[in-house]
């Protein structure tokens, strides 16, 4: 299902799949296709040897597969698996300001409705919604505890100029990709150097607002920098550094079959150049292998990023 490679540039700039470890698939369902109306781009069931292998793990611990997008979307999939004998969730337990991907950003439209509706449907919320503005892009914003303590953030930009493709729910997923990092510079100058990423804002927010939208303690400041294509709002990288708060490092708990985010996914055009360029930044991409899985059809190897996410790098078959 993501054969074709990036048009135009050697460098994927956005991210093509986060990966989510879940303990029972209708909850998926429930949320993402019910709910908020991602289309099912590819299905798979029952034991995967491939995966198992690209993940150390026996086959048997899969038990059912989807690939979900907003329809015509080439990026942000999401990619949610069902495990036999799952491990505890990456962030049970965690406080907010926990280094680690924290939260998966959905933008959608007419909030206050979508929020009636999510409510009416059993789903709650950390708080009311919130608004602030960021360069003077004003924005509304709500975060939804969900299955498997993943964090979903619910976004509306009022401003215009971030016009985004919506689900037949009022829906686009996934724009951001929220990571609690240690130091927000080196992690931010590893995506610009290696993957092509472009910085789209760069700010630090404080005060009142941005810490009921995010639930952070009194006093926080948040450095955030949003990274990704300029004239592609799905798949971006969102860094945060809590500046001068310490959150206990989870990067080491995202390891399957732990449920809650896992990983991301970049398309690439050739390995030999990216693993090259990498090299030249003391930058080792292991494993590479020969894939087949709902996610890859072709050569993959694996990266690990300054604060330790785990990322595939995906060269598709031509």
């Amino acid at each position: 299902p993501m054969t074709h490679q990036p048009v135009g540039r050697s460098l994927p700039t956005n991210i093509a799949w986060v990966s989510v470890g879940v303990a029972d698939m209708d909850a998926v369902r429930a949320l993402w296709v019910d709910e908020l109306g991602l289309d099912v781009i590819a299905r798979r069931t029952g034991a995967d040897a491939e995966l198992g292998r690209l993940w150390d793990l026996p086959a048997e611990q899969f038990v059912e597969q989807l690939l979900l997008a907003t329809p015509g979307a080439d990026s942000g999939f999401l990619h949610f698996v069902q495990f036999s004998s799952p491990a505890d969730a990456v962030r049970q337990g965690a406080a907010s300001t926990d280094l680690g991907a924290k939260n998966l950003d959905i933008n959608c439209t007419g909030m206050p409705e979508l929020v009636d509706r999510l409510g009416a449907a059993g789903f709650s919320f950390r708080s009311a919604i919130g608004e602030y503005e960021i360069d003077g892009i004003l924005a509304r914003e709500v975060q939804m505890p969900v299955h498997d303590d993943i964090n979903v953030v619910l976004i509306e930009v009022l401003s215009e100029g971030f016009e985004v493709a919506f689900t037949r729910k009022g829906y686009a997923a996934l724009t951001s990709f929220v990571v609690i990092v240690p130091d927000v510079e080196r992690e931010a100058r590893f995506y610009k150097q290696l993957f092509g990423m472009q910085e789209i804002l760069h700010h630090q927010l404080s005060g009142a607002a941005i810490e009921m939208a995010a639930g952070l303690p009194q006093g926080t400041v948040l450095d955030l920098h949003l990274l990704g294509g300029p004239d592609n709002l799905f798949g971006r990288m969102e860094l945060i550094e809590y500046v001068g708060v310490h959150g206990d490092n989870r990067f080491a708990r995202a390891r399957p079959p732990a449920t809650g985010i896992l990983s991301c996914g970049f398309r690439v055009v050739s390995l030999d150049e990216f693993t090259g360029r990498a090299a030249e930044h003391d930058i080792e991409a292991t494993g590479r292998t020969k894939a087949d899985t709902i996610f890859a059809v072709g050569e993959v190897a694996r990266l690990t990023s300054p604060a330790g996410l785990q990322i595939c790098l995906h060269q598709p078959d031509t």
